[in-house]
């Protein structure tokens, strides 16, 4: 995986196929540190060894590349993955940082474009998107609010979709996330 928002999009990938209805992704950038927390109510999936490669749920293949590959990608760089179960054990937590002025570093892609393409691909999931700046935490895309706001049922309208995409553009660039490596 070449960017930060191809890790991100596989992570959102596996909380959809844990049969999650509910993803919750929280972002911040601070002091060149980039912090990522998803939190689904998916099917948990057992923990041992999740983050070696011929350890996978999966029935079509024997290998799972996404969480080792995120690993090396945090840990190459001073961070850190970690992954636990939700509080009631119907889901997954998952949080990981990346130092973006690390050598070994990936660019963080478009990660605006991973959360309007997620909610193109997968319309009966509500997702909740916050970013945190200096202590404070700001929801910059709830897909059950959107949908009631604009009183329809999917939001696979393109002029939608490519609000959504600016619109968290925006919001990233405002806490410093752009497709290289952070403008802090």
């Amino acid at each position: 995986m070449r960017t930060i928002a191809d890790h991100l999009f596989d992570i959102l990938e596996n909380s959809v196929n844990a049969n999650s209805d509910r993803i919750v992704v929280k972002l911040s950038f601070s002091k060149n540190i980039f912090y990522c927390y998803i939190n689904d109510n998916g099917k948990a999936t057992k923990l041992k060894n999740i983050t070696d490669p011929f350890v996978t749920s999966r029935k079509t293949r024997r290998v799972g590349l996404g969480l080792p590959l995120l690993k090396v990608t945090t840990e190459s760089t001073g961070g850190y993955l970690k992954i636990s179960f939700t509080e009631n054990k119907k889901g997954t937590r998952l949080e990981f940082a990346v130092n973006m002025k690390h050598i070994d570093a990936r660019p963080f892609g478009d990660m605006a474009a991973v959360f309007s393409d997620i909610v193109r691909v997968w319309p009966g999931i509500d997702f909740e998107v916050f970013v945190k700046q200096s202590n404070l935490e700001r929801n910059i895309l709830n897909t059950v609010e959107l949908k009631e706001t604009l009183n329809i049922e999917t939001l696979n309208d393109n002029e939608v979709l490519y609000y959504i995409k600016e619109h968290l553009k925006n919001e990233l660039l405002n806490i410093g996330i752009d497709q290289q490596f952070g403008t802090t």
